[in-house]
């Protein structure tokens, strides 16, 4: 095999790994019901009719169901916050605040 073979394996074997962790995580962990954070109940689990499948809102209501309980959500936020943070983008303010970073 080539070396440039082994890093793809590698590579896709990492990925593959990362979403079958992620799946078993949403599966096992306990739900959260209300954010502290935003102060607000997160979306229930949707129960599924053929009606909402037909007009597609199931999958809507999926997805959010899926947005607010995904695993680690606060830890997530709080890092793009961080994230946001350290980049000088202040979230939450009616103005653009820029910050030089001197090296």
């Amino acid at each position: 095999m080539k070396k440039g073979n082994i890093f793809e394996i590698i590579h896709i074997g990492c990925m593959i790994g990362i979403v079958i962790v992620g799946f078993t995580l949403f599966i096992l962990l306990p739900k959260d019901y209300i954010s502290e954070n935003e102060k607000r109940q997160l979306t229930t689990r949707p129960t599924f009719s053929t009606e909402n499948f037909l007009n597609k809102s199931y999958s809507k209501q999926v997805d959010l169901y899926v947005n607010d309980t995904f695993p680690f959500r606060e830890q997530f936020i709080a890092l793009n916050s961080f994230y946001n943070n350290a980049k000088g983008i202040r979230s939450g303010t009616e103005e653009i605040q820029i910050y030089n970073i001197q090296k």
